[in-house]
């Protein structure tokens, strides 16, 4: 799973309001009694999909008038909760803004009308819920390894028994330092906090045969004109290159799993709205039906989504996938994003 042609940490210039008119032309279905909620998130068939499966039914049914922003901006957050003048009142994010923002720049959560028992173990943080869930993996091309197969990340930096081009995320979040000390033989548990110096010197043993991609599109157009022997890629990329007729195979052992989450600025105007409708966006019903529309995998254990046998090949809510992975650390990076970043630049350009 990825988010639409973004570098995660990476946000753009907000672009003007959309308004959506949801439910009936009359009576409360109006929403010309005043009651609105502006939704924020990463714009193209992502939010498209966000829309259809969970805002406009819940609109509809709480006879509500919806509005849309785009993109998710961090820092636009802060100057509205700065300002006091806050519009958004649920954004989906990654996970780290909300985690390291809790209680100053996003709202606790009212577990009351939440249910915080349907997601997956550790997603779950006082100012933020998941709704869709991804990974990284690494997938390889099968005519490149034709006598022996990749099995695990660690493998990913053997050049000795797997020979060739090798790709990955170019951005401190991405995943790629955590690829790097597991291929130096550090456990999944015993990843944070991250060896920066250790994890820079294993990706330097790639040398030239590592390059990068800085938005999920660019990995998954490198799939499809076979620009890497190996990739760590982000799920849903691969999936949706898979669809377009790409060949390479996942290798689900130690992928690194990740989520998006759903957030309300601190002061929102629809505080407790946007409660309800958090609450309706990743039940079992609304979950299901983005998962049938997108390539991240529903958060509801209770969700059925109905996919199809390629979409359930990529599909990160497996058991069998989930049990060979391990969560990123949510809170580590909230705490340490700036500072990874800085390293990671660091190294990159030296």
């Amino acid at each position: 799973m990825q988010f639409p042609s973004r570098t995660l940490g990476v946000v753009a210039v907000t672009t003007a309001l959309t308004l959506i008119t949801a439910g009936c032309s009359t009576g409360s279905g109006s929403g010309g009694d005043g009651k609105k909620l502006t939704f924020t998130s990463y714009g193209s068939g992502y939010q498209k999909a966000q829309s259809t499966a969970w805002l406009k039914p819940w609109a509809k049914a709480a006879g509500v008038t919806a509005v849309e922003d785009q993109p998710t901006d961090y820092a636009k957050i802060k100057t509205m909760v700065d300002a006091k003048r806050v519009t958004w009142d649920v954004v989906d994010t990654e996970p780290f803004f909300p985690v390291g923002a809790c209680g100053t720049y996003a709202e606790k959560l009212d577990f009351g009308k939440i249910d915080r028992s349907k997601f997956p173990k550790g997603t779950v943080s006082d100012c933020a819920v998941p709704d869709a869930m991804y990974s990284l993996v690494l997938v390889y091309d099968p005519d490149a390894y034709k006598d022996a197969e990749p099995t695990s990340v660690a493998d990913f930096f053997d050049t000795e028994k797997f020979p060739g081009k090798r790709l990955a995320p170019g951005f401190a979040t991405g995943g790629s330092i955590e690829a790097a000390l597991l291929g130096d033989g550090v456990a999944p548990d015993a990843l944070y906090p991250l060896d920066y110096d250790r994890a820079f010197k294993k990706l330097d043993t790639l040398g030239k045969d590592l390059s990068f991609w800085e938005t999920s599109a660019q990995s998954q157009q490198a799939l499809e004109s076979k620009q890497a022997d190996m990739a760590l890629v982000w799920s849903g990329r691969a999936y949706m290159a898979a669809k377009n007729g790409s060949a390479y195979t996942p290798v689900w052992q130690d992928n690194m799993l990740a989520y998006a989450v759903l957030m309300v600025p601190k002061g929102a105007p629809n505080k407790e709205r946007a409660m309800d409708f958090i609450a309706y966006a990743t039940g079992a019903k609304a979950q299901a039906a983005f998962a049938e529309d997108q390539p991240y995998a529903a958060v509801n254990a209770d969700a059925k989504p109905k996919l199809e046998p390629l979409a359930e090949k990529w599909n990160t809510a497996r058991s069998d996938i989930q049990g060979k992975g391990f969560y990123q650390d949510v809170a580590w990076w909230a705490k340490n994003q700036d500072e990874a970043t800085e390293r990671w630049t660091g190294w990159a350009t030296g």
